[in-house]
C-alpha cells in the first residue's frame, strides 16, 4: 500500500504550479481580493505578522513580493496551527497521508463517500491518538471534501460542518503542498490569541501586520464566525481595535479587513478606512451569493513610512 501511494505522490508532482498558494480552502480568504488589497500594503516590509493567518493568501503573496527577515503567522485554532506547521517541516509524510485519503475516497460511490467523510470527521483528536501528520491529514481531507470549504467548529471545539458534493476533488495536491513548504521555511507558526500581538510585535520587532478577523455579521445569514470554538463576539472586535491602537502607538503599520458596517466603522473612527468589494459564495441559495462592500482600515499617517 505505501508503495502505491508513494508513487502516485511522485506522479502529481510533475504537475507545475508557478507560486505558492493557500493550501487551506478558507471563508472570505483573499486569494481574489490581493489587486485591491496591494494599494493598501507598504512598499517595503522586513518583519511580518498575521494573527489569524487562516488560509494564509496575503502572506504568500507578500513572500512573492518581499524579502522578508521574518513571519510569524499566528491563529488560536490547533487544527489550523498544526497543518501549518506540518506542511513546513513534514510536508512529504503529508503528502502521502493525504493521498491515502483520496485514493479511498474517490474509489468509493456517492453514498460511500459521504459514509468515509463522516468517518474521519467523527474521529476527533481529542477522542482518538493520532501523531502531528495524521492530525494534519484529517484536517485538509476534511476542508477538501466539506460544503464550501467551511471549517466550522460548534462550542466544544468540534467540526461540524456536513459533506460536501464534488466530482473528483483535488485531496493530496502535492506540487502545491511542497510550494507552501518552501516558503514556509523561514517563517514561525503559533497558536496565539489576539490579544498577544503587541507583546509578539515587540519581542519580534515586527513592522507591519494584516489582521483578517472573523468578520463582524451584518445580518442573521452572514453570522458566520466560528471557525473556532467560542466564535467571535461584539467585545472582541472592539478589544481587537483597542490592540490595533497599542500597535499604532508603537509605530507598527497595519492594514486590516472586516465587514463594512456601523459597528466596525465606528471602532476605527481615528483611522483611514477604505472600501473594497469582495465575493461571497457561503450560501446554500445560489441566488443570494454575490459581491459584498468590506471596509480596509490602515493606520496609515505622517511619521510612519509607507
Amino acid at each position: 500500500m505505501a508503495t502505491t501511494v508513494l508513487s502516485l505522490a511522485k506522479k502529481s508532482s510533475t504537475k507545475k504550479q508557478s507560486k505558492p498558494a493557500p493550501f487551506v480552502k478558507w471563508v472570505g480568504g483573499k486569494g481574489r481580493l490581493l489587486s485591491d488589497l496591494q494599494q493598501y500594503i507598504p512598499a517595503e516590509i522586513g518583519r511580518y505578522a498575521e494573527p489569524f493567518v487562516g488560509g494564509g493568501a496575503v502572506f504568500y503573496h507578500l513572500a512573492a513580493q518581499h524579502q522578508l527577515s521574518e513571519a510569524i503567522l499566528a491563529d488560536v485554532n490547533p487544527d489550523v496551527v498544526n497543518a501549518y506547521r506540518v506542511v513546513k517541516s513534514q510536508v512529504e509524510p503529508l503528502i502521502v497521508a493525504l493521498m491515502r485519503h483520496e485514493k479511498c475516497y474517490l474509489s468509493l460511490d456517492a453514498e460511500g463517500r459521504k459514509a468515509y467523510f463522516y468517518e474521519v470527521r467523527s474521529r476527533h483528536p481529542m477522542d482518538v491518538e493520532m501523531n502531528a501528520v495524521e492530525r494534519a491529514a484529517r484536517m485538509l481531507f476534511l476542508n477538501r471534501t466539506c460544503f464550501n470549504g467551511l471549517w466550522r467548529e460548534n462550542r466544544s471545539g468540534r467540526f461540524n460542518t456536513p459533506h460536501g458534493r464534488y466530482a473528483k476533488p483535488r485531496i493530496a495536491r502535492a506540487p502545491q503542498l511542497r510550494l507552501c513548504s518552501q516558503v514556509l521555511d523561514k517563517a514561525t507558526v503559533l497558536e496565539r490569541d489576539f490579544r498577544l500581538l503587541p507583546k509578539l510585535c515587540r519581542d519580534h520587532q515586527i513592522d507591519f501586520v494584516y489582521l483578517d478577523p472573523p468578520y463582524h455579521p451584518i445580518s442573521q445569514t452572514s453570522a458566520f464566525n466560528a471557525y473556532s470554538n467560542g466564535g467571535f463576539s461584539s467585545r472582541d472586535q472592539a478589544e481587537l481595535a483597542e490592540v490595533c491602537a497599542e500597535l499604532d502607538r508603537m509605530d507598527v503599520r497595519w492594514v486590516l479587513s472586516n465587514s463594512d458596517c456601523e459597528l466596525i466603522r465606528s471602532l476605527y473612527t481615528p483611522f483611514n478606512i477604505g472600501q473594497i468589494w469582495a465575493p461571497r459564495a457561503v450560501n446554500s441559495d445560489a441566488s443570494k451569493r454575490g459581491r459584498v462592500s468590506e471596509v480596509v482600515v490602515v493606520n496609515r499617517r505622517k511619521g510612519l513610512p509607507w
